[in-house]
């Protein structure tokens, strides 16, 4: 829900929490997802997951394909503290891209 709030950010799959799983797509504001991963990295210290993810017919359907999307994966383990994080630093690079062009 926190990635659906920032603009410029899509998510991609159901929008049925019942239906969800603790792994979410997006693509960010005609930010390329491997400049995004890499800046999330290595700016932010924050892990995610690009590109097709073994699923190109579902990029094609989708209209991500070929360049994928930007993938978080969730668990156990991650805190709350992490994932406000993550949107912050999300929130952040979208907005830069909207000001600078990147």
């Amino acid at each position: 829900a926190g990635l659906r709030q920032i603009p410029g950010v899509t998510v991609h799959g159901t929008q049925n929490a019942a239906r969800q799983t603790a792994t979410v797509s997006f693509t960010a504001n005609q930010l390329d997802p491997s400049a995004m991963g890499l800046r999330l990295d290595e700016e932010h210290d924050i892990c995610c997951r690009i590109g097709l993810h073994c699923a190109p017919t579902a990029h094609k359907t989708l209209g991500t394909f070929p360049a994928g999307t930007v993938r978080f994966g969730l668990g156990a383990l991650n805190t709350a503290a992490e994932v406000a994080a993550a949107l912050t630093a999300v929130e952040r690079l979208t907005q830069d891209s909207r000001n600078n062009g990147r």
